[in-house]
């Protein structure tokens, strides 16, 4: 399951014309901008009644922007993310099921900093999963 949900998030933010690159792995250096980085899951079951559980799937994606002067720019930069972040948020709302791996895809988003090798504006998106299996 969880292979089939990277996957599935790894094309859908790989068709964002704006993401230069997309990793399914955290990644040192990178050679373009903006760039996202799908981290690991978390993965949690409930039991919803005797006969199903729901399963909670968390992958997190970090998306880099340089805001250097001599690069793009703070302001650029910014501006650059807060669109991409729409444009995230309404390409998994047009497929709130990732073509039917998942019963709901639910998309939260935060805007953090991170001084790498160079400073850079990171988009952190959190995509959940949520799967019922009914039981026998």
């Amino acid at each position: 399951m969880r292979n089939n949900i990277l996957n599935a998030i790894y094309l859908k933010l790989k068709n964002i014309g704006d993401i230069k690159d997309v990793y399914k792995y955290n990644k040192g250096y990178f050679s373009a901008f903006p760039v996202a980085v799908i981290l690991g899951s978390e993965n949690e079951k409930i039991r919803e009644s005797v006969k199903t559980i729901k399963k909670v799937y968390k992958f997190k994606i970090q998306i880099f922007q340089e805001v250097n002067e001599k690069a793009r720019g703070q302001v650029d930069g910014e501006n650059l993310l807060v669109n991409l972040s729409d444009t995230i948020d309404d390409v998994f709302d047009n497929d709130d099921t990732l073509g039917g791996i998942c019963d709901d895809v639910q998309v939260s988003s935060s805007f953090v900093w991170e001084d790498r090798e160079l400073l850079m504006r990171v988009l952190e998106i959190e995509i959940t999963c949520i799967k019922l299996k009914q039981l026998i």
